[in-house]
């Protein structure tokens, strides 16, 4: 009986117009601190961190692979734009033909190599003007399913 007062309910919700809404975050992005919390309860470890100039970022990990999640264009603390980021140090360093492949095959997430030829790997998504945690969830999706190809060229 409960179910079906549910249903009844959640019905009447989409036929008056208001619909099932997604959980929105502040029009102006994210924190750190809301990155930290909605890492967690993904179930990823989120750790903060300060970077050398004192900018606050999230370490996290899956699939065996370390990675951060760096904000950007801040205004105080929240900020409008993130970007995860892993890179591998490899002992046989990368060729730049390798990531130049990477580049001009995949969407989504770049590749670099630093100067000591380890790949590194980003995808950037906005934060603003606001979001759902379902859109976030999404482009996180994105990132953990590039993962393996990342390990793949990075021979780990």
């Amino acid at each position: 009986m409960k179910a079906h007062l549910f249903a009844a309910s959640v019905a009447a919700l989409v036929c008056l117009g208001g619909g099932v809404q997604a959980a929105e975050f502040h029009k102006d992005g994210m924190t750190a601190k809301e990155v930290q919390a909605w890492l967690s309860e993904s179930g990823y470890r989120a750790e903060i961190a300060k970077d050398d100039e004192g900018d606050a970022y999230v370490k996290s990990a899956s699939d065996g692979v370390n990675f951060e999640a760096h904000l950007y264009d801040c205004k105080k603390e929240r900020c409008a734009s993130m970007q995860f980021i892993a890179g591998f140090d490899m002992d046989t360093k990368l060729e730049l033909t390798k990531i130049n492949e990477w580049n001009s095959d995949k969407r989504y997430v770049d590749a670099f190599i630093d100067e000591e030829s380890d790949p590194w790997f980003t995808y950037d998504l906005n934060l603003s003007p606001g979001g759902s945690r379902e859109a976030l969830d999404d482009d996180f999706a994105v990132w953990l399913s590039f993962l393996p190809d990342m390990k793949e060229l990075a021979g780990w």
